[in-house]
This record gives C-alpha cells, sequence and structure tokens, in this order.
C-alpha cells in the first residue's frame, strides 16, 4: 500500500513539474521593428538586445537586411513580457571585413546599454517598435 501512495505523490509531482514548464513562455508578446538612421536608410546588420529595467530579462533579434528585427526569449518570436527595457545594438563579427575598413555603421554609444540612451515600453498585444541610431562620431568609428 505504501508503495503505491508513494507512485501516486511521485505522479502529481511530475504533473506539477510539468504544468509549471508549460507556463514559462506565458505572457509574452510579440515585439517587431526595424533599425534605422537618421536619414531613414536602414542599419542593414547586427543584433538587437532589450534588457529589463532590473536585468531579469533579456532578448535579442537579427537585424534582416531592410533593418526589420524579431525578438526571441525563448523560442524564436515569441517577444517579451510588458515592461521596460534598455536597448543596445551590436555590429556583430567584422570579421569579414579587412581591418583598414572597420568602421562601426552607427555611434559606438549604441553598443552598451549604459550609454545607447534608448529605452522602450514593450506593451500587452504585439508591439512595433522603431529603433533610430545616428552615423559614427568622429574618432568614434573604429572596432578595435
Amino acid at each position: 500500500m505504501r508503495s503505491s501512495s508513494w507512485s501516486v505523490a511521485r505522479r502529481l509531482a511530475a504533473a506539477a513539474l510539468l504544468v509549471a514548464m508549460s507556463g514559462c513562455g506565458r505572457g509574452l508578446y510579440p515585439v517587431r521593428g526595424t533599425v534605422t538612421f537618421d536619414d531613414g536608410s536602414s542599419v542593414d546588420r547586427g543584433l538587437v538586445v532589450f534588457e529589463s529595467a532590473d536585468g531579469s530579462m533579456m532578448a535579442r533579434g537579427m537585424i534582416q537586411p531592410g533593418g526589420g528585427y524579431e525578438l526571441s526569449t525563448q523560442k524564436p518570436g515569441d517577444g517579451l513580457k510588458p515592461g521596460r527595457y534598455r536597448v543596445l545594438i551590436n555590429p556583430l563579427d567584422l570579421s569579414d571585413v579587412p581591418d583598414e575598413q572597420k568602421l562601426l555603421p552607427f555611434d559606438i554609444k549604441y553598443t552598451r546599454f549604459q550609454t545607447s540612451g534608448i529605452e522602450v515600453e514593450v506593451k500587452s498585444g504585439p508591439n512595433q517598435i522603431p529603433l533610430r541610431v545616428t552615423r559614427p562620431v568622429t574618432g568614434s568609428r573604429r572596432v578595435n
């Protein structure tokens, strides 16, 4: 008799674990947008990263040709929970660019959360969040 109650307890624990795991993706809303320069031309390469104000949540998305991005947290395109986020934009791997041409396509300040100056609000429902960057300031263009 004791063996069957132990079996029931294990089944209940496994079921509770499955229910808890299935709820991990709930409350996420799609976040899409474009990354453009001040003149309206698109940033065609890089990575957009959103981080919650308290640092507890992060999502990222590749910048596609034409400047479009879509954020992913746990699975492709799942988005983020509602809240305030700070943003950074990384130019990614420039290894295919000759050393003398390794210039950032945008101001270096956008490569860090602390200096990008971009903060956005993600709301319940689909989010369309355009991001605008400036061209590099003289002296901050070179990537080491």
